[in-house]
């Protein structure tokens, strides 16, 4: 019931949805949208591992005790804004196609593992006796989360790669409003 942790889970959650909505869309995006044989899924995923090490190692050796924790969040959360509108740009200027549809994700990917760490600090530093209990709490409402959007969200979206991009959008924007939120509340 802590709102310091609900909403520093939420921006995970929220956050890692934005990338996920074309992991669960992989089959349509990747062979309806963009014609891609059904061995060609590394498309999509190659580069999507490839941001993640990428913010990871960043992280590592840029930001972490280097910058603050908010800082990093900030970062995180400018490369992830910056592939979000980047998508939305070639989405209503360009047709589908390898290799633009899938930069974004990139990208994006890359800003998730800049915010990631220290969101997880955040959720779990309201409970320093607790921390497994709180790290198993943030687990399972993110993997709730998960199962929303994989029920709901990402089928009623991968219509068209137009409407994933504002998904991706979407759900940045409210994982950005849940980040906001907690960084007001621990002031």
């Amino acid at each position: 019931t802590s709102p310091l942790f609900l909403f520093s889970t939420a921006a995970l959650a929220l956050n890692f949805c934005g990338f996920f909505i074309y992991v669960l869309s992989a089959p349509v995006f990747l062979m309806q949208h963009l014609g891609i044989p059904e061995t060609g899924f590394l498309w999509l995923f190659g580069p999507s591992m490839c941001g993640l090490m990428s913010g990871s190692w960043v992280t590592g050796r840029f930001l972490a005790g280097k910058r603050t924790p908010e800082a990093a969040v900030t970062y995180g959360y400018v490369v992830m804004g910056s592939a979000a509108g980047f998508n939305l740009v070639l989405n209503l200027t360009l047709p589908p196609g390898l290799p633009w549809s899938i930069m974004p994700v990139f990208v994006y990917t890359t800003g998730m593992s800049l915010a990631m760490p220290s969101l997880t600090l955040f959720a779990l530093d309201p409970f320093p006796a607790q921390r497994g209990l709180a790290a198993s709490c943030q687990t399972f409402f993110q993997s709730g989360f998960n199962g929303v959007a994989a029920a709901l969200i990402a089928p009623a979206l991968w219509g068209s790669t137009l409407t994933m991009a504002f998904g991706m959008a979407g759900l940045l924007l409210v994982g950005g409003i849940a980040a906001l939120l907690h960084q007001r509340l621990s002031l």
